[in-house]
């Protein structure tokens, strides 16, 4: 079933992105844990062993405002690798993202959690001192009923701190959603930032997303990035916010405005688009993700045949939208199947564009998914 995001406000702010209830639905009975294998083993490249794996933060100051909550992941003694920027959801940068960096950083990349969200002045929203802190991107955190039935009521402190997250999340999205200029000069900003990592190759890039991330690698090729290779998890195909009038539509998809409405908003200073041509794109959907319906597939399959981009599309059988967040994770939909099968496809293609970087087994990815197998690249030694 799909588990749902987000505890509404108002009526307006219903079925935004995943559903409304959530307060009722929205617990799966876990929660969410780093994995062992992806918890740092040494606290700098400073007298670490080979094969230690480090985390360290990665700050960046951007149109005058330092974002503080990125992370840069490696393995000690590795030659300069391939950076992967890690592309949060709805949510912003949390835990699990830092994870996903440690994930792929064990397989043989420079793993970059990046955050594009402010605590104060967020982008494209009216009030200057609205607030969405960092402690709010995940309201399960302190959350204390895991485990018992999902009808059990949260406290008033675990409500309030859950309507803070919607209302923080989705003003955070859309404010960048109706920036795309800002938007896609922010992640070129934390892409040339990770670049500059000893760890990192100077060449070499690519960039995974979840949900909102899936929109943010789109809007990298768009730009015209330097990548060679993009994947996004249940993500939407377009970047188009909301329709003022159309937030109460059941459709996920009709709440969004239309490629003519977002052209005619005269209000959104559109960036200028010029699609790598030298990147592949991997879309890995939820064939049961309302935001993702034939029409928008039908819209995204033109949009990169007519800028002459390599695609493919991965559309994974009765799996909903979220399906490759962990149990636990605000906003689940998890799928272990669609999971196991998406993160493979993902190392497949970073072994075909990357041939000459041996891709290392792991055995579990952050969400916690045993992946059973891993993909080589030909050149690389057994």
């Amino acid at each position: 079933r799909i588990i749902h995001c987000l505890i509404p406000d108002t009526v307006e702010d219903r079925n935004r992105m995943c559903g409304p209830n959530d307060h009722v639905e929205n617990n799966d009975g876990r929660q969410y844990r780093t994995q062992p294998e992806l918890s740092p083993t040494a606290a700098s490249s400073a007298g670490a062993p080979d094969g230690a794996l480090i985390i360290e933060p990665l700050t960046l100051t951007y149109e005058g405002y330092t974002y503080t909550h990125g992370a840069i992941a490696y393995v000690a003694g590795r030659p300069p690798g391939p950076v992967v920027m890690v592309h949060h959801n709805y949510a912003g940068s949390k835990q699990f993202d830092v994870d996903q960096a440690a994930f792929l950083a064990r397989c043989g990349y420079v793993g970059v959690a990046i955050d594009t969200y402010r605590e104060v002045g967020l982008v494209g929203h009216s009030d200057p001192d609205f607030e969405y802190s960092f402690e709010d991107r995940d309201p399960k955190r302190d959350l204390v009923f895991y485990g018992t039935p999902a009808k059990h009521p949260l406290t008033p402190t675990q409500l309030a701190r859950a309507k803070r997250h919607g209302a923080g999340a989705f003003a955070a999205m859309y404010g960048l959603l109706r920036t795309p200029v800002h938007w896609r000069g922010l992640l070129k900003a934390w892409l040339d930032l990770a670049r500059e990592h000893p760890a990192a190759h100077p060449t070499f890039a690519g960039a995974i997303g979840y949900c909102l991330g899936g929109q943010s690698i789109l809007e990298q090729v768009r730009a015209g990035h330097d990548l060679q290779a993009v994947v996004a998890f249940h993500g939407l195909l377009h970047s188009r916010p909301e329709h003022p009038d159309r937030g109460s539509e059941t459709d996920k998809f009709r709440q969004r405005m239309t490629q003519a409405e977002f052209d005619a908003d005269d209000t959104i200073v559109k960036g200028v688009n010029a699609h790598t041509t030298t990147c592949k794109v991997l879309i890995e959907n939820g064939d049961l993700d309302g935001h993702v319906p034939t029409e928008s597939l039908d819209e995204f399959r033109a949009e990169m045949d007519g800028a002459g981009v390599d695609w493919r599309v991965n559309n994974h059988a009765r799996t909903p939208h979220g399906f490759a967040l962990p149990p636990g994770h605000w906003a689940t939909g998890y799928h272990e199947d669609a999971d196991r099968r998406s993160t493979l496809s993902m190392l497949q293609l970073f072994a075909e564009v990357w041939p000459k970087f041996q891709q290392h087994p792991v055995s579990i990815n952050a969400c916690g998914t045993v992946l059973r197998q891993s993909a080589r690249p030909r050149s690389s030694k057994l």
